[in-house]
């Protein structure tokens, strides 16, 4: 079995990736293979609209997203994670999330096989949980219709410093639980 995560923050060991590691690290305790992509790290663009992924099986564009989104494919489990900025995810997270496109075929349809699960995680600064609650809730319909089956979301609140999540024991652990049911 396969676990992959995805950091979609600028902050490598901040708080997003803290508790997508905490998820991978309870996948590894769960028999999970796992491995982790930082996009900030990454060199990629965005969908270009070409419309080359309906009329063939991959995204024209060959650049580092093109090995994430073979291994997204290939994984039994993904872990996504971004900070929310202004309501929704980091551009860096955006721009993988758009390339993602190229994972329906031209009727619509995912070409990822059945039975995958995801988690996704997301650090905000501000203190109201709720308040930024949509930018993950849309992005799990969009997982949804790839046909994975969304098992958690993990949402940090007063996540403005980069290592807060250090202090939040119950976060942690419920990150690790997340990994460990997958």
């Amino acid at each position: 079995m396969k676990a992959i995560g995805i950091v979609g923050s600028p902050r490598k060991n901040g708080n997003v990736d803290t508790l997508v590691q905490a998820v991978l690290d309870g996948a590894k305790e769960a028999g999970y293979q796992t491995k982790k992509y930082y996009l900030n790290e990454m060199k990629y663009q965005g969908c270009q609209a070409c419309g080359y992924c309906k009329s063939h099986e991959s995204c024209r564009l060959e650049d580092d997203v093109t090995n994430l989104l073979k291994d997204i494919a290939e994984a039994d489990a993904v872990v996504f994670g971004s900070p929310i900025y202004f309501h929704r995810f980091t551009g860096q997270f955006d721009l993988m999330m758009d390339r993602m496109y190229s994972l329906i075929d031209t009727g619509f349809k995912s070409r990822l096989p059945p039975g995958k699960k995801a988690v996704i995680v997301t650090s905000q600064g501000n203190p109201d949980l709720p308040m930024f609650e949509r930018a993950a809730n849309e992005f799990a319909e969009i997982l949804k219709f790839l046909g994975f089956e969304v098992t958690e979301i993990v949402r940090m609140a007063s996540g403005g410093a980069p290592n807060a999540v250090l202090e939040r024991k119950d976060l942690l652990e419920k990150a690790r639980s997340a990994g460990r049911a997958l």
